[in-house]
């Protein structure tokens, strides 16, 4: 089946859904005017709230309907859409000139102008080396420690 027919059958569905809630409304509202004549309360509010029960479940319904109704037709606008979108994009890449661009052009002179000291990176991971595999010294232990107790 078709988006189209898919859709068409969405608005059929809302249409009567649409038109039971119609219904209800005019049940809900007969039963009220019955209930202020003087009818039989008891009976009349169980019908009210099962008829307000049915309504609230119509609604939620075309609710959902509704949503899937806006999902399709912007899929199908989109679907329409699309080869003008192509056509134009098309056209606009043949309109411009190609050029190989570079985005880093700044990057470049500004490494050109600043070249990176890799000496003193070299320098400095030697030492950190040396200072992580020296030997403890005795200031390095925890002779205070042993005072407390």
């Amino acid at each position: 089946m078709g988006k189209q027919e898919d859709l068409t059958r969405l608005h059929d569905h809302a249409e009567s859904l649409d038109k039971s809630i119609a219904g209800l409304d005019h049940d809900i509202e007969r039963a009220t005017h019955e209930l202020a004549a003087g009818g039989d309360p008891g009976q009349l509010i169980s019908y009210l709230e099962e008829r307000h029960s049915t309504q609230l479940g119509y609604m939620y319904d075309l609710g959902k309907t509704e949503a899937r109704i806006e999902d399709l037709e912007e899929l199908l606008r989109e679907e329409q859409e699309q080869p003008q979108e192509r056509v134009l994009a098309d056209s606009l890449e043949e309109a411009l000139p190609v050029t190989r661009e570079d985005h880093l052009d700044w990057f470049k002179q500004s490494l050109a102008d600043n070249p990176p000291q890799l000496d003193e990176q070299e320098l400095a991971e030697p030492e950190m080396v040396r200072e992580m595999e020296r030997e403890p010294a005795h200031e390095d232990h925890l002779d205070w420690f042993s005072d407390r107790r």
